[in-house]
């Protein structure tokens, strides 16, 4: 039987396959690894034991050695000191290499083997051997590499004179080397972790010795590397102090690693092969099943793909009779409420795209009524805005075989048509033959008889009312509500919007305003002047066709152009003469004070020119900066001409207000030296074309002592 597996192109087909793969491999695996791991920690800890066991075996082994001999060196000093020969001269066994007796002046006598040296003693060393007792001496070999062991022990503790007796210990006998199984190795080390003897050769006692085994216990385990190959461990503490006067040994006895779990490699090797059976057999299975089951499922993704290209029509064709069959009902179910669902969202979305993108009332109005058609088929549709008493409605009907007509209506708001709208905030249903609110009452005027009212709330007060309209009772469902109720629920959201903007440009033009004003009540001659100077400034930038923009930045400007003069004395704004140079030189620096106190403020960048240019000259002879020509602001030759104006134009402490047409004049004359002449012009038109232009300003109709001065052209403040 041939297999395709191309069906595992499919993710469902790969998660189900994969799915029936893991059910069976899973448990397998598991229990495979459970019991792997239980039979190797069982291995692990009983291989540890024994190496434990074997290390302290060996360690008393050891021991028990030292005893014997120390019982064969006493037996030899015995026969020594009764002239006969040593037994361990004479006997079958070597247990010593060398033996030597040393007088009481220390001089050498051979018993066996090559006379020693005798080796110096402690004290505490000397009074052991006088107690009768053997003394254990390490210390590096005169004939051969690596350290000797020596037993020393009186010929007769009694009679010291005797002499002393030392015999090299013959270390075959005493580590036993041929006692150790080949698959261990043993190494002795003393207290300073120097090597006594290790079965392993150099390379294992040098890794040994730098292993970090607890020297203080008694005993325990450990693990060392040696050349990539790890090594189990068991070291055994061997006491001999009280016996000897020695320090401890330790005793290691060392294990390949791997040689502890060399009974599992056979189950490891041959487990490769049970899974692969094991998938063999549950992929024939998984096949088989996703096989009946993929076609349904293929289906079903076609059919998503047809909705994501927003083919709704496209329906799935499923008669498995099981529960996929179901499945393709609902799914078709599905894509035709979808396809309803999608066309509707894509209609509000795109009235809250035109709603949030208006910054008017009128323009939300326009922009609601264009998209409502779309969403909500009706006869006419409507939004009432409430203010006061009275209702300013727009409505756009539609005709039969004709194009929609937008009309605006104002219509009366009473008591009660609010308190209906108040007990129904969601929407009020207003059928044919019912009593109908006097606020659309225009409606009816058209043959309109059914209403949808949804009323618009802004800040818990009824701001608006979304009005749809029909000839005769619609036929509308619950979804339908739901979504006129999201575009009420969007206006009113974008009212508060443009409620909150027109609250804001209040807030700042007031706040402008008083600061304004605030700097001019510094002195009472100058009382208004930076508002007068904005308006005539606006109307020459408006009849030179300035932007709505620039006039803005030209009002915001021009309303605080004189801010720096909160820092000019009173006694110089008010002073009734002519100004010395040094009070002219202060009254001059309003223009770099101003500047420096508006600098840090974002939203002024571009209103700085007014503040710091307004008292150039055309021609440059001007203050602060001496800037001439286009190099000056165009804002700031508008603000010189409005400035000079309203300043020539009011009375001041040293001389009263000049009449219109003589300022006028003498502007004319200084026009292209200190005024630009298109602004001149541009003035010159303005006031020719309003008598009424700026009336003069004069805090006193009568200045008592008020001193006349000739108007200087060049000082407008």
């Amino acid at each position: 039987m041939k297999l395709e597996m191309t069906f595992l192109k499919s993710k469902v087909a790969r998660r189900i396959f994969f799915l029936f793969i893991g059910c069976a491999l899973l448990p397998i695996l598991a229990l495979t690894a459970v019991s792997f791991h239980e039979v190797s920690t069982q291995l692990r800890n009983e291989s540890r034991k024994q190496l434990a066991q074997a290390s302290k075996a060996q360690g008393m082994a050891i021991y028990y050695r030292l005893e014997t001999l120390q019982t064969e060196l006493k037996i030899d000093a015995l026969q020594i000191d009764s002239l006969q020969p040593a037994l361990s001269e004479v006997g079958p066994e070597r247990h010593f290499q060398t033996m030597t007796r040393f007088g009481s002046r220390g001089e050498p006598t051979s018993v066996m083997g090559e006379a020693s040296s005798l080796p110096s003693f402690t004290t505490e060393e000397r009074q052991h051997l006088v107690s009768g007792n053997s003394l254990l001496k390490v210390r590096p070999c005169f004939q051969r590499a690596g350290v000797c062991i020596e037993m020393v022990r009186l010929i007769n503790f009694h009679r010291p004179e005797a002499g002393t007796l030392v015999a090299e210990l013959n270390p075959d006998y005493l580590w036993g080397s041929d006692t150790v199984p080949g698959a261990l190795e043993l190494c002795i080390f003393d207290s300073s972790k120097v090597v006594l003897s290790c079965s392993g050769g150099n390379a294992s006692s040098g890794m040994l010795s730098r292993s970090a085994w607890q020297a203080s216990a008694l005993s325990g385990l450990f693990q060392w590397n040696r050349g990539g190959t790890l090594y189990d461990a068991a070291y055994w503490s061997l006491f001999l102090k009280p016996r000897f006067l020695a320090n401890s040994w330790t005793v290691v006895l060392s294990q390949r690693h791997e040689d502890v779990l060399a009974s599992m490699n056979h189950f490891r090797n041959t487990f490769p092969f049970v899974i692969l059976l094991a998938v063999w057999i549950v992929m024939l299975f998984s096949v088989i099943q996703i096989r009946r089951t993929l076609n349904p499922l293929e289906k079903l993704q076609e059919g998503t793909r047809q909705i994501g290209a927003r083919r709704f029509d496209s329906l799935v064709d499923v008669r498995s009779g099981d529960e996929f069959q179901d499945l393709a009902t609902s799914f078709n179910s599905m894509a035709t409420r979808l396809g309803t669902q999608f066309h509707a969202l894509g209609t509000i979305n795109d009235i809250h795209r035109a709603i949030l993108a208006s910054l008017s009332r009128e323009g939300i109005v326009d922009a609601a009524l264009d998209h409502m058609p779309d969403l909500f088929p009706s006869d006419c549709v409507g939004v009432a805005l409430i203010v006061g008493g009275d209702a300013w409605m727009r409505f756009r009907m539609t005709t039969s075989g004709g194009s929609p007509r937008t009309r605006a209506v104002e219509t009366p708001v009473t008591g009660s048509d609010l308190r209906r709208m108040q007990e129904n905030p969601e929407m009020l249903v207003v059928s044919e033959g019912q009593a109908v609110p006097n606020f659309i009452l225009p409606l009816t005027d058209v043959g309109l008889s059914s209403f949808l009212l949804l009323p618009i709330l802004v800040s818990t007060q009824i701001f608006a009312v979304l009005i749809c309209a029909n000839r005769n009772a619609p036929l509308v469902g619950p979804d339908d509500m739901r979504q006129v109720r999201q575009i009420a629920d969007q206006l009113a959201v974008a009212f508060s919007n443009v409620k909150l903007i027109e609250a804001l440009e209040e807030l700042h033009w007031g706040s402008l305003t008083a600061l304004a004003r605030a700097i001019d009540a510094k002195s009472a001659w100058t009382a208004g002047h930076s508002e007068r100077v904005t308006n005539v400034a606006l109307q020459i930038g408006r009849a030179m066709a300035l932007s709505p923009k620039e006039l803005q930045i030209m009002h915001r400007g021009g309303l605080l152009h004189d801010i720096g003069k909160i820092g000019t004395p009173p006694a110089i704004l008010d002073k009734p003469g002519k100004l010395d140079p040094e009070e002219m030189r202060i009254m001059q620096d309003h223009v770099r004070v101003g500047l420096r106190i508006l600098e840090p403020i974002p939203g002024f960048s571009e209103a700085l020119p007014i503040v710091a240019q307004h008292h150039e000259s055309f021609d440059g002879s001007g203050y602060p900066l001496g800037l001439a020509g286009e190099n000056i602001s165009l804002y700031a030759r508008i603000f010189s001409v409005a400035d000079c104006y309203d300043a020539m134009i009011s009375d001041r402490p040293y001389r009263k207000g000049l009449p219109k047409e003589q300022a006028l004049e003498i502007m004319r004359r200084n026009s292209g030296t200190q005024f630009d002449p298109k602004v001149i012009e541009t003035f010159v038109g303005i006031c020719a074309a309003d008598q009424t232009f700026i009336p003069a300003f004069s805090p006193k109709k009568d200045l008592a002592g008020s001193v006349a001065a000739k108007i200087e052209i060049k000082s407008c403040s």
